[in-house]
């Protein structure tokens, strides 16, 4: 019942907004991990306004190699443009809650995006990791796993259908912890590529590097593939 009652919360979500100022869209994502040769779907709403404010809730599901599913985390997130300094510079403040079969979490962040072109803006991107739960750490104690994330955000307007984003993120341990690389921080950067075919439809695949991996002794790999429906 939990999971049905999840799959319905998206487009009853979007749907009880659509008649505000600004569009709202559902979304599909399948992902693969190389080195776990495991995958997950994801299933996505929101609503992006007019003025650049927007909100967007996430459910994630594991399922394996085809041979289950389980679900991974709930997230909602909302993000608000708190001013601009110049008609090419926005700052954007944001946050989100979600949880998963461990507990609960959140983060908060600051975005700095300016349009240097018509073809391209870069976003740059402080965000803090909140756990509201305890782990484990290396020294054998409870503490809190949270992370410091930079990112950055390279959006190219190829075509007026076809767009790329180069996005580099770093994590670095708050606490006593480990990435799954050994070390207390490590990279995942992305090359997102989507294609515009209408006003409605935006299918996009996301290719990613998430550093190596010391359980399964290689690096890891992930390739995402999704669609957006807008209204």
């Amino acid at each position: 019942m939990k999971k049905i009652y999840s799959i319905l919360l998206i487009p009853a979500f979007a749907t009880s907004i659509s008649a505000h100022a600004g569009r709202a869209y559902l979304e599909a994502r399948h992902a693969y991990n190389t080195a776990s040769e495991l995958s997950e779907i994801a299933l996505r709403g929101g609503y992006n306004f007019d003025g650049g404010a927007g909100v967007m809730a996430t459910n994630s599901y594991n399922i394996g190699k085809y041979d289950q599913i389980e679900h991974s985390f709930n997230e909602l997130e909302g993000w608000y443009p708190l001013f601009r300094p110049t008609s090419e510079w926005t700052v954007t403040t944001g946050g989100l809650v979600n949880s998963n079969r461990t507990g609960s979490g959140g983060a908060l962040y600051v975005d700095n995006n300016y349009k240097f072109l018509p073809f391209f803006n870069l976003t740059v991107r402080y965000r803090y990791n909140r756990n509201n739960y305890d782990s484990i750490d290396f020294n054998g104690q409870p503490a809190r796993n949270d992370t410091h994330e930079i990112a950055s955000y390279w959006n190219f307007n190829v075509t007026d259908k076809l767009n790329y984003t180069f996005e580099p993120h770093y994590f670095i341990r708050v606490n006593d912890f480990q990435s799954k690389n050994g070390k207390s921080h490590h990279w995942e950067v992305t090359n997102k590529f989507s294609y515009k075919i209408d006003t409605h439809w935006m299918p996009y695949v996301e290719l990613q590097w998430l550093d190596r991996w010391n359980d399964y002794n290689k690096e890891q790999y992930r390739i995402r593939m999704g669609v957006r429906y807008t209204f």
